[in-house]
């Protein structure tokens, strides 16, 4: 199989114009099992969530298994995925994984979008642009049949990017530059409003037809995806609609165990269903 199926249509970022003060984040995670749709071989469990002013998160889990003649409780056949997310202002979390036993002739797939939008001044002397240091800080890593990207964009037009799957290692893309490693620094207007829109998306697929054992996949990005602004101007300060400061400063421990707690696979109950 060449690729597994995203799904992107159901999870593609909202467009969104937040009002003055107000930010919004967005969430979509999709797990499915067995390729046969609606049919009694398919398993599948997704969520959409659009928040104002609020977090989201949310975890799926999907289990199909094919009974053999070995009696009551025996499977010769089983596929699972999962997939997690968490987004607040300047953080963001995704994760998704799939399996399928030896010889499995169809398929297991998750998807994992999260994205936020805020909006920021730079307070100070007016007249004039400043310098502002962009950074998309991307903790993760695949395995398998697996994929991630992401992108965090402003209404200036400066943008940073980044692709990574099985076969291309990560790699970032910055408006304006010629490379870049996910941090940059732009020319940006002061005492304007400025909106920030970010988004992080993984897959996972897994297929084990004619292949004599089990086959998995990954896309582990529930550690983070940051987002940092920086000024180098002591005399112009930050002011974001959401209150975060995008400072690049250590969170507390707690907070990471929650988000990471929040992201874990298998989050949801386990649910089967059996071809009769």
């Amino acid at each position: 199989m060449s690729s597994f199926p995203m799904l992107l249509t159901l999870s593609a970022v909202l467009a969104y114009a937040p009002t003055v003060g107000a930010y919004t984040t967005s969430l979509t995670v999709i797990a499915s099992a067995n390729a046969a749709y609606g049919s009694s071989s398919y398993d599948a469990e997704s969520k959409v969530l659009d928040n104002i002013d609020g977090t989201s998160s949310y975890a799926v889990d999907a289990l199909y298994q094919v009974p053999n003649a070995g009696g009551p409780g025996s499977y010769v056949e089983t596929y699972r995925s999962s997939a997690g997310g968490f987004v607040t202002p300047g953080v963001m979390k995704a994760s998704a994984s799939a399996s399928a036993t030896a010889y499995a002739a169809n398929v297991a797939s998750a998807s994992s979008k999260v994205s936020f939008a805020d909006s920021f001044k730079l307070v100070g002397p007016s007249g004039r642009n400043i310098d502002l240091t962009l950074t998309y800080l991307v903790s993760g890593a695949l395995s398998g049949t697996a994929a991630a990207s992401g992108t965090v964009q402003l209404s200036t037009g400066d943008r940073i990017s980044f692709t990574e799957n099985g076969y291309t290692p990560r790699s970032f893309s910055c408006s304006w530059l010629a490379s870049c490693n996910g941090v940059a620094t732009f020319s940006v207007p002061v005492n304007t409003l400025i909106s920030l829109d970010a988004f992080l998306e993984v897959g996972a697929g897994a297929t084990s037809y004619f292949k004599p054992t089990l086959t998995q996949s990954s896309a582990n990005f529930g550690n983070t995806g940051l987002v940092y602004l920086g000024i180098s101007d002591s005399r112009y300060q930050l002011q974001s609609g959401s209150g975060f400061s995008y400072a690049a400063v250590p969170l507390p421990a707690a907070f990471w165990t929650f988000a990471t707690g929040l992201c874990a696979f298998g989050f949801s109950a386990q649910r089967k269903r059996v071809q009769c």
